[in-house]
């Protein structure tokens, strides 16, 4: 059938940086498609026992002052928008695309807005679009190489390949490391973009990262299979609690992943379903292994339901709560989703 008609009605996408149809997983990849739909329930259903767990364990600590969960606010591609009704919280954390073109003015008038808000700490990490921070991009803009930049706020941590420890009013600390880099998606005028065969991730994390924010998605994690390989191994070895980043708009949202055998089955299984890197025999290993975990995490909801940490991943690196804080509504241009809100 004509791939213009199965969009006119619905059935498929137009393009990548669109959400795929179901149509349009099978199309692609049936393997695939029956691996992302099978590993959405399994990390949905751990995740849900998981945050369960931290939000009963954060109202037992409320009370105590040195261990009171700090608040973060996360948020990304605004595009010259001011979002309304910003949630309070502890730290504020914008990942990138403040404006739409990128210069001083329009930079300055998103920071002054971010620093009007209560959040005694705030974070900023610059997207492809906020193109003065990139010094070649500054030039393929027409903006003079020497043109003074946008001014921050006191309390306000702009981080360029680069971390800070952000002490709070408990006495307790984070250490945040942020970094713009994305695969190349737009023209010389983008900031800080790389070839995906030549990532810059590699070692480059700090190993004790509280919280990692990047401008671009790991790879396969909502990022519409467009976001970093590089970057999602990185995240493996360094394994931060939180990661928060944007840039695919129609990514937006949550997910906790578990590091281990059933997340590598996964990524193993769509990528090499994707580069035919694996055998068939291989990819379908992967599928068991998925299915098994399936058919665990089924099993094991009545327990996780009446007892939510009982088999719920614990300590650190065990899992990340991955944050697309875009608030973009996809591609039309206008605010439409969700200020993230989460508890640490």
């Amino acid at each position: 059938m004509d791939s213009g008609l199965l969009f006119r009605i619905g059935l498929c996408r137009s393009g990548p940086w669109e959400p795929p149809t179901i149509l349009d997983r099978f199309l692609a990849s049936p393997l695939s498609a029956i691996a992302y739909y099978l590993y959405s329930w399994v990390v949905g259903v751990r995740g849900w026992a998981a945050s369960r767990a931290a939000k009963e364990k954060a109202e037992a600590d409320v009370c105590k002052e040195a261990s009171r969960p700090i608040r973060v606010v996360c948020i990304s591609d605004t595009h010259d928008c001011v979002v309304p009704d910003v949630p309070d919280g502890d730290l504020l954390i914008h990942a990138g695309d403040l404006t739409d073109h990128g210069t001083p003015a329009d930079l300055q008038r998103q920071i002054d807005w971010l620093a009007s808000l209560s959040h005694a700490h705030k974070v900023v990490v610059c997207g492809n679009h906020d193109s003065w921070f990139d010094a070649g991009a500054r030039v393929a803009k027409g903006m003079a190489v020497d043109a003074a930049g946008p001014r921050f706020a006191g309390n306000m941590y702009y981080l360029e390949h680069s971390a800070c420890r952000i002490e709070f009013a408990n006495g307790r600390a984070l250490t945040v490391y942020g970094a713009p880099d994305i695969p190349r998606c737009g023209p010389e005028s983008f900031s800080f973009q790389y070839e995906r065969e030549a990532h810059p991730w590699k070692n480059a994390i700090p190993n004790a990262v509280d919280i990692l924010v990047t401008h671009s998605p790991p790879r396969h994690h909502l990022d519409l299979g467009l976001g970093c390989a590089g970057l999602l191994e990185e995240c493996w070895r360094v394994r931060p609690p939180l990661h928060v980043f944007g840039h695919v708009h129609w990514g937006a949202g949550r997910q906790t992943v578990f590091w281990d055998e059933t997340q590598r089955a996964y990524e193993v299984l769509v990528e090499s379903d994707a580069t035919k890197t694996e055998s068939l025999a291989s990819r379908l290993s992967c599928l068991g292994r998925l299915v098994a975990a399936s058919i665990m995490a089924t099993m094991l909801l009545p327990v996780w339901l009446f007892v939510p940490d009982a088999l719920a991943a614990d300590g650190r690196g065990a899992k990340t709560v991955l944050i697309n804080a875009g608030q973009m509504l996809g591609n039309t241009g206008r605010l439409g989703e969700n200020v993230q809100v989460i508890d640490l």
